[in-house]
């Protein structure tokens, strides 16, 4: 019997298998979604990846098209348990439960916080439940693993008839935050009795604050559209700005969404992409693609700081995300200022995207990690399947 993990996102689509000890047995994933050149890559443990340049692909198809290719590889599987990323998991009060009509229905209810992903989950659920009919179906939550922010890093000042509505900071990543965090501890790192920044950059970006194993303090609130700045998400605005527009008539409340979530961040900055590798290639002839970098390294670091400050200091710093794990000017701009809490970075290793790019003098460590959301979400199906999963 095998365990399946299916990640879907706004921009690529990922599907892991396991054996039951959670050894994985094979991978593959369709990236460039948002894009007219979407791409196939599947991966055998250990072995290199085949690419299959697939041109435009809309999320459905990809889907299906990585079902099929499931089908295809191993024709007579049976798969025990499926773990489904889902973004927001709403007031539901665990960090994955089996879906059932009544949970999928209450993930559906919180779409219209999590509009660019949780339509996207409901539909990867539905596919791989009509695959896999015989298999436990386990909804594994990004916000679950914030549900330790105390009540002053998720109250919002807002009347109380609208926090009865669910208007609260909720968190997001924590998929990818719970990976790291494992990495570290099986590489011997103290990471559980440590204070940490982790920054998941990418095409979405938030970080967080981990006193102790446990989320403190976040930089995304009530929708994945807060925080940093993003490749085509917006990052922190004041409300009152939103207020105007609408006030203004020259926009609706479909048509706000539709610009803060898909045509703000990074690409309104430069007009043209908010692709962070393009804008890094282009940066020494392009003075929109450079602002557009230096704003996001500023803001990055600005956060970095408040997460500081609301842990009372930091002892190791964590980049991960496709931004965090392989942008070393991004790193290296971010560490720059913060110099005066002790950071100081290995430039060599830094280029070289090493595990751990601080030097032996830094008061900070420093690591850049990968991030594996789909074998946290492998481990979460597992412990439903044992009986001790949902805590």
């Amino acid at each position: 019997m095998t365990l399946l993990a299916l990640n879907a996102g706004s921009t690529s689509t990922k599907l892991a298998l396991y054996e039951r000890d959670l050894h994985q047995l094979w991978s593959a994933s369709v990236s460039g979604l948002a894009s007219p050149n979407a791409r196939l890559l599947t991966r055998e443990p250990g072995g290199d990846a085949d690419t299959q340049e697939l041109g435009p692909l809309q999320f459905r198809s990809a889907t299906e098209l990585l079902l099929g290719e499931l089908a295809q590889r191993w024709p007579t599987l049976q798969i025990e348990a499926v773990g489904h990323r889902v973004v927001h998991g709403g007031d539901l009060p665990v960090d994955s439960v089996t879906i059932d009509a009544p949970t999928l229905a209450a993930i559906t209810h919180w779409s219209s916080l999590a509009p660019l992903h949780q339509h996207l989950n409901v539909a990867a659920i539905n596919a791989a439940r009509q695959a896999f009919p015989g298999a436990l179906h386990v909804a594994c939550f990004d916000t679950g693993f914030h549900r330790t922010l105390p009540a002053r890093a998720s109250l919002v000042a807002v009347p109380e008839r609208f926090r009865s509505l669910g208007v609260r900071r909720y968190g997001f990543h924590g998929l990818s935050y719970e990976s790291v965090l494992q990495q570290l501890a099986a590489s011997g790192e103290p990471v559980f009795s440590e204070r940490v920044i982790a920054a998941h950059l990418g095409g979405g970006s938030s970080l967080c604050a981990i006193a102790q194993g446990r989320s403190v303090e976040t930089s995304m609130g009530v929708t994945p559209l807060s925080g940093v700045p993003m490749t085509t998400r917006c990052g922190d605005l004041d409300p009152g700005a939103l207020l105007f527009l609408l006030q203004s008539g020259e926009t609706d409340v479909r048509q706000l969404q539709a610009a803060l979530y898909e045509e703000s961040g990074l690409k309104a900055l430069t007009g043209t992409s908010g692709d962070m590798k393009l804008l890094l290639d282009i940066s020494a002839h392009s003075s929109e693609a450079r602002k557009a970098v230096d704003y996001f390294c500023y803001q990055v670091r600005r956060h970095m700081g408040a997460l500081a400050a609301a842990m009372e200091g930091v002892d190791r710093i964590v980049f991960t995300g496709g931004i965090g794990a392989n942008a070393a000017f991004v790193r290296q701009a971010v560490c720059d200022g913060l110099r005066f809490l002790g950071v100081e970075l290995d430039a060599k290793a830094n280029l070289a995207n090493a595990s751990s790019v601080h030097t032996s003098h830094s008061a900070i460590k420093v690591n850049v990690l990968e991030t594996d959301e789909e074998s946290i979400l492998a481990r979460k199906a597992a412990a439903h399947v044992d009986g001790s999963g949902g805590h």
